[in-house]
């Protein structure tokens, strides 16, 4: 299974949002033709009509199909009612090639802290197995280079918990813009960078990821650049 993974495009008129980096990400990712692209949140900057048309038409470019949960701006303004109106459900179950892609929402509207909340706990209960990729838009672990920890997610522990036992392979997530790979018991949680905002420090990036069934490889990869940096975990 090979899965592209995009996150935090802030699309706006804001001059923090860089479209030329969305445009050679999408580019690129069309060039390493992924079985899926995994797209975790914060793709407008305010939640607003205009930003979820926009993102929406970019994201048509993508040629691999595209599985995508809000992060905490899309929640904006009543943002994650429009989330739903663009793109449909804000957490679901997809099966592809005998991989359950199970995706999360841990947006609360208007704040940046994040949480799965326990009726949505129990609904992962329901789907979760040794063969689910989940995928969230915060962190369940503090991300190095990113300073005071203020919004991980405030239910992580359950979470982990919960991805644990069920011995699951892989967790994508973003929020902090900083590219970075954990191996928590035996589950690999890989965190984005942000694909097109510059908000922070960080280069643009996304990932490109080989699941096999006891191996993960994540590469990040510089938009800009092309560097790749490798990360080769046994699970």
């Amino acid at each position: 299974m090979k899965i592209a993974h995009i996150s935090d495009i802030h699309y706006s008129k804001s001059w923090m949002f860089l479209r030329d980096m969305l445009e050679d990400c999408i580019a690129m990712v069309n060039q390493e033709n992924p079985d899926i692209v995994i797209i975790t949140g914060d793709v407008t900057d305010y939640g607003l009509r205009a930003e979820f048309e926009g993102v929406r038409d970019e994201l048509k470019k993508i040629q691999s199909p595209y599985l995508i949960v809000p992060g905490n701006h899309d929640s904006r303004h009543e943002g994650y009612k429009k989330f739903e109106e663009f793109f449909g459900k804000r957490f679901f179950v997809k099966e592809i090639d005998g991989y359950k892609f199970i995706g999360l929402d841990s947006s609360e509207p208007d704040i940046d802290e994040g949480r799965i909340g326990r009726a949505q706990l129990e609904w992962l209960q329901h789907h979760i197995s040794p063969q689910s990729v989940v995928f969230l838009h915060h962190h369940l672990v503090p991300i190095p280079y990113t300073g005071r920890e203020r919004n991980v997610l405030v239910d992580a522990g359950e979470t982990l918990k919960m991805l644990d036992l069920h011995k699951v392979p892989l967790v994508l997530s973003g929020h902090k813009h900083v590219p970075w790979v954990w191996k928590v018991n035996n589950t690999v949680v890989s965190t984005a960078g942000t694909v097109s905002c510059e908000r922070t420090g960080s280069n643009q990036s996304f990932d490109i990821i080989e699941l096999e069934e006891k191996r993960v490889v994540v590469e990040k990869v510089s938009i800009k650049s092309k560097n790749r940096q490798k990360y080769e975990v046994i699970i």
